[in-house]
């Protein structure tokens, strides 16, 4: 058991030096990969930032007031984090 483990973490580590040996050969300074990661990354930034801002708004009201507080002031940005939370969640909060 204790030797299908190691055998396991070996073939891992050797598949993650091979990616690795490959983006440095090929994709690191390779300017189209370059741009076009820079604009899936700008693109998923600018669909995220909404949520992002919520989430942080959010974990500051746990932190320093009450959650029942941050749904009463911002019940739009609940609604875009309220995937985090169960229904059931959800009910005891409002």
């Amino acid at each position: 058991m204790e030797d299908d483990h190691v055998d396991t973490l070996e073939k891992y580590k050797n598949r993650l030096s091979r990616k690795r040996e490959i983006y440095q050969m090929k994709y690191k300074n390779d300017p189209i990969f370059q741009e076009k990661n820079r604009q899936m990354a700008k693109n998923h930034y600018q669909k995220n930032k909404e949520r992002q801002s919520a989430l942080k708004l959010y974990r500051y009201y746990v932190k320093h007031k009450s959650v029942e507080e941050f749904i009463d002031y911002h019940p739009a940005k609940f609604l875009l984090i309220s995937d985090k939370f169960t229904l059931e969640q959800i009910n005891n909060l409002i």
